[in-house]
């Protein structure tokens, strides 16, 4: 990486954090917030910048995406997203289902907001792809070749469900218990869900041994020194 992309990384993450942090703010019904500010740093920063890299950056990255890119990396990186943003919500909605009742305002907030992020990025996706890529696929492609893209894009076999992931790293301790056994619990026989953490879980695997035994595979995926990951399988 070179000086002057570490400063546009570096600009992009000071926006996203105000960002964000007004977002929760507002989402936990701060009153100390003023929405002028809100206001201000929208119009006064946020916007700017997309501006500035409509007006110098992009007329670059154009000739370069022809000469050296793809033009769909973009969408594919969206599409990355999307799957991500399905994984979190599916450990959400355990936790939720997992949780206490007087935690619960919390697991149900936390399961809107990966929603709403979600319904943002498919939004602005559906349109890049109704605005950019759709007349171009009426424009220069027959009836006949854009049937068959059509035809071939349903016929494309649905990828096995992946695991489900559980990162107890994000979860408070109280809630671990709950939302691991649980989660176990609704396995179908042969169904297995992964398990990240900070630390190898060896005394959950203890925990499964004492309550659990003969009913359950335990298959370490990674082992530090940063995560342990590991495949908890109902036999």
């Amino acid at each position: 990486m070179s000086q002057v992309t570490d400063a546009i990384r570096a600009h992009h993450a000071e926006l996203a954090k105000t960002l964000t942090t007004y977002a929760q703010a507002l989402e936990e019904g701060r009153t100390d917030i003023d929405p002028a500010a809100i206001v201000t740093f929208l119009k006064g920063d946020l916007y700017p910048h997309a501006q500035g890299e409509e007006a110098s950056l992009y007329p670059l990255m154009n000739k370069l995406v022809c000469e050296h890119g793809r033009a769909t990396a973009t969408m594919t990186v969206d599409h990355e997203f999307i799957g991500d943003y399905i994984r979190q919500i599916e450990q959400a909605a355990n936790a939720l289902q997992a949780t206490q009742n007087g935690k619960a305002n919390d697991s149900r907030k936390q399961l809107g907001r990966l929603l709403v992020q979600l319904d943002a990025l498919f939004q602005v996706h559906l349109e890049k792809e109704e605005r950019v890529y759709l007349p171009l696929f009426e424009k220069y492609l027959t009836d006949e070749e854009q049937q068959r893209a059509l035809d071939e894009m349903h016929d494309v076999p649905h990828a096995p469900a992946a695991a489900q992931t559980i990162d107890v790293r994000t979860i408070p301790p109280f809630q671990r218990h709950s939302l691991i056994f649980g989660t176990f619990e609704a396995l179908n026989p042969g169904a297995a869900f992964l398990l990240v953490n900070d630390h190898d879980p060896k005394p959950l695997y203890y925990q499964f041994k004492f309550e659990r035994d003969g009913e359950f595979s335990w298959e370490y995926q990674e082992e530090g020194p940063q995560v342990w990951k590991v495949l908890i399988g109902k036999v």
